[in-house]
């Protein structure tokens, strides 16, 4: 049911109290599901200030918000649902990954440690922008649930394509998306002519690709 999302940088908002009203919102279906979500939309809700902007930024680094478009996801609308601290358990696994294979369980571990961990993607931080990171992240995981079960990642299915040298295949498409394996076997003549063997191989190739 699930899908991958790449891995944006870290990132925070001054205003961890407006980030947590804003996922009430949604999770509650206070509001419903926007078109996109823009700077422009928050303001429409009500997050008129500059300091209410970086939750854009936050839900894109979730997956919940298309990183171009801005559109919502279905991450974004499975928050919506009754499995919606899986869903955020996911996404914050997802987007902190990292974190957490130094830390498997970082709610356990200190603010100090945190900004540790965060300093050494980001060096150039002074120490007050650290502890944003921590806040927002901490702020996030009160919606997540890490000890239930981890949802199901949905494996899109690659269909092998076809090699003709020389001449280029379509292969068919199948409607219910099972793959179908041809297996050809061929019981060739013995011969010292390799001419017999060539126009075996054309009359193979002309009835299959053809």
């Amino acid at each position: 049911m699930y899908w991958r999302v790449i891995r944006m940088s870290y990132t925070y908002t001054t205003k961890v109290g407006s980030l947590k009203a804003f996922l009430n919102r949604i999770k509650s279906k206070e509001l419903g599901v926007p078109d996109k979500v823009t700077i422009k939309y928050l303001e429409s809700i009500g997050y008129r200030s500059t300091n209410d902007r970086p939750i854009v930024r936050v839900l894109k680094s979730l997956g919940f918000v298309d990183q171009s478009s801005g559109v919502p996801t279905q991450r974004f609308k499975d928050f919506r649902t009754a499995k919606s601290k899986q869903v955020m358990a996911s996404a914050l696994r997802e987007t902190y990954v990292e974190l957490f294979k130094t830390y498997p369980y970082p709610l356990k571990q200190s603010n100090e440690d945190l900004m540790n961990f965060f300093a050494q993607k980001e060096p150039s931080l002074k120490k007050g922008t650290l502890q944003y990171y921590v806040f927002t992240f901490k702020t996030l995981c009160e919606f997540a649930d890490f000890e239930a079960p981890p949802l199901e990642v949905e494996v899109i299915e690659q269909r092998p394509k076809a090699k003709v040298v020389g001449k280029r295949v379509t292969m068919p498409q199948i409607s219910e998306g099972v793959p179908i394996n041809i297996n050809i076997q061929l019981t060739l003549p013995i011969t010292d002519d390799a001419k017999v063997y060539e126009n075996i191989f054309k009359a193979l190739k002309e009835c299959l690709f053809t």
